[in-house]
């Protein structure tokens, strides 16, 4: 039976996404102490929340991140103007990856053997969609598996 909205377990997953996803950084008071005060960081709730399946994925943000870095670096090696263009350039080509992940993100994808849902399917649906096919269903028990009992069981497990 699916958990009504707003339930503990949906309630849970967000708490570990906001506390894993806050940074520390270093405020300057009015009378010139520092205080540290932790922040939610943006850019890793975007990387957390992306659907990607790929092994290379957790390169590919290090490659990224990395290359963006060059831009910061780039008035340590040219002339100001110049810095600023090729800045410009790199975080615009930072700025088409991530579209194009996010793009990736948006794919669901189903075939005769198993699904991927997307993140929206999986907050819309609050389950990850499964596909039975009768091999899988013949191997439990032919009988059950006419009579669709296995995916009740799982119905009844959620």
């Amino acid at each position: 039976m699916p958990q009504p909205e707003g339930s503990p377990k949906y309630n849970d997953l967000i708490d570990i996404i906001i506390q894993s996803s806050q940074k520390t950084i270093d405020v300057q008071q009015k009378d010139g102490t520092v205080t540290k005060e932790q922040i939610i960081d943006d850019e890793t709730i975007w990387w957390k929340t992306g659907s990607v399946n790929s092994n290379t994925f957790g390169r590919f943000a290090y490659e990224l991140k990395e290359w963006e870095r060059t831009a910061q670096l780039a008035e340590n090696n040219m002339s100001i103007p110049r810095a600023i263009q090729i800045a410009e350039e790199i975080m615009g080509t930072g700025i088409s990856y991530r579209r194009s992940m996010d793009a990736k993100s948006s794919e669901s994808q189903r075939n005769s053997q198993n699904s991927q849902s997307t993140l929206i399917d999986k907050i819309n649906k609050n389950k990850v969609e499964r596909v039975y096919t009768m091999k899988d269903q013949a191997k439990k028990s032919l009988f059950d598996g006419f009579l669709g009992r296995e995916r009740e069981r799982d119905e009844e497990m959620e």
